[in-house]
């Protein structure tokens, strides 16, 4: 920022990731497995997690971006639709829209509560 006094000048952590070895061996025994990204684990992964939603299926992706962008996809959203969302958001939220083919289009949060836009802001929106 331009000008003023620090507020602080020490490095704020915002979390410090909690590893425990098991963690670890589990990374290194993948890795060693030559399955990166699918595999035995990953299928694993899938069946545990579906079955602790209660879900018939789960499936596992890389990141928020791409899960957010296979929502949208599931959804049978793409080229010609226009998704309503927050400008408030992480760059994904409006990107995933984007990579379906859709407009995303802002409606603001309430400046004093930082909670979804009132139906009146929506329906001016579209």
């Amino acid at each position: 920022m331009a000008g003023g006094k620090p507020v602080r000048n020490d490095f704020l952590v915002f979390g410090v990731p909690q590893i425990e070895e098991d963690e670890i061996q589990e990374v290194v025994a993948t890795l060693r497995s030559g399955w990166i990204g699918t595999g035995p684990k990953v299928n694993r992964f899938e069946r545990q997690f579906a079955k602790y939603k209660n879900s018939q299926y789960a499936i596992a992706v890389n990141s928020c971006s791409a899960a957010l962008h296979l929502s949208f996809l599931a959804l049978g959203i793409g080229s010609g639709d226009e998704v309503i969302t927050t400008p408030m958001s992480f760059g994904a939220t409006a990107n995933a829209i984007i990579h379906t083919g859709a407009r995303p289009v802002f409606a603001d949060c309430d400046r004093k509560t930082v909670t979804s836009a009132s139906s009146e802001r929506i329906s001016w929106s579209v």
